[in-house]
């Protein structure tokens, strides 16, 4: 897409899955990517695959490392045109069983990541009078799953903060999307934190994270407010605002 021409774009959890693919494409539409995640020997293969993509190694949970993953990239590029908040993982467990640390873990990378990164670029794009914040949510920012509660939290948490955002900028020119992948074939359910039950809730892998990829360039092109993918995600949005019930239903007998 020609509309990503020499922007200056900074992608968070960008060393596997979505985050990856969002920064490869990015940068085959010509943009300047920055690519930002705690692995620096995954990141170091990212770049080596793309010659537009440079690394800053980012861990979204410490002030330090969001402020410098910034002050990089205007330090080489002058300016910060899109950012994607994409760091994250989750937790599989029930409501009782969830341990505290762990919650604490995943609301700082998941929501309070998201909002450092933000707090980060703000100042810029409002000096610039452009930009585009794109959080990446889940379907389970809209319906809540059993086993995965606290990670359902954060991601209604991101949508909210996402909503007030979008209407506080109104008039810099700074656009806020929302994009809520549903089930993709990531290494997500691999590293995320399980107590008990299956890795997966069965077979099928999902989307590839090269098609959510897609989406969130074809989002930004178009200022979209927010996106919803796959079908079945779309069926359970729309469950949940008129048929709640048989949707609780339906949820509780899911592995």
């Amino acid at each position: 897409m020609q509309t990503f021409t020499n922007k200056i774009v900074i992608v968070t959890g960008a060393s596997t899955g979505i985050g990856r693919e969002t920064a490869l494409a990015f940068a085959a539409a010509g943009a300047n990517v920055v690519a930002a995640a705690r692995n620096a020997d995954q990141l170091a293969g990212l770049a080596a695959a793309a010659p537009r993509i440079v690394t800053v190694p980012t861990d979204v949970t410490r002030d330090d490392d969001v402020r410098r993953l910034v002050e990089a990239t205007l330090a080489k590029f002058g300016r910060v045109d899109i950012l994607v908040n994409n760091a994250g993982f989750g937790i599989r467990a029930s409501v009782a069983d969830t341990g505290f640390a762990d919650a604490q873990r995943l609301m700082d990378v998941n929501f309070f990541g998201t909002l450092r990164c933000i707090q980060a670029v703000l100042p810029q794009m409002k000096q610039q009078g452009s930009g585009q914040i794109v959080n990446v949510g889940s379907v389970l920012s809209l319906l809540a799953t059993p086993r995965h509660s606290v990670y359902c939290a954060s991601k209604f948490a991101v949508r909210a903060l996402s909503d007030a955002l979008r209407i506080e900028l109104r008039g810099p020119g700074i656009d806020v999307i929302l994009i809520m992948p549903g089930y993709t074939d990531t290494p997500f359910f691999e590293n995320q934190v399980r107590y008990g039950g299956p890795l997966r809730i069965g077979p099928i892998k999902g989307q590839h994270p090269s098609k959510v990829a897609r989406t969130i360039l074809r989002a930004c092109a178009r200022r979209q407010r927010e996106v919803v993918l796959t079908a079945p995600g779309k069926l359970g949005a729309f469950l949940k605002r008129w048929c709640p019930r048989l949707l609780d239903w339906t949820l509780a007998h899911t592995p």
